[in-house]
């Protein structure tokens, strides 16, 4: 039998200020893309932290709140 999948991972969020700093997060799987405003002890301030590779995310689709009937 094969293994079943887990359910959170670890990304790696990279500074957008080119520093070099990088941090590790856990997320569920099924996240949508990560950013996030960090402290980047390099730059001495707070800046946007992005996912640095490219991850399988399942596009949503929007609720639909519509009282009509389906076709």
């Amino acid at each position: 039998m094969a293994k079943a999948k887990t359910k959170t991972t670890v990304i790696k969020l990279i500074s957008t200020a080119l520093t070099g700093v990088s941090r590790h997060v856990t997320i569920n799987r099924a996240a949508p893309l990560v950013t996030q405003v960090r402290y980047d002890p390099v730059a001495k301030r707070h800046v946007l932290f992005k996912e640095a590779k490219k991850r399988k995310v399942a596009e949503r689709k929007p609720l639909d709140f519509l009282r009509t009937a389906r076709r």
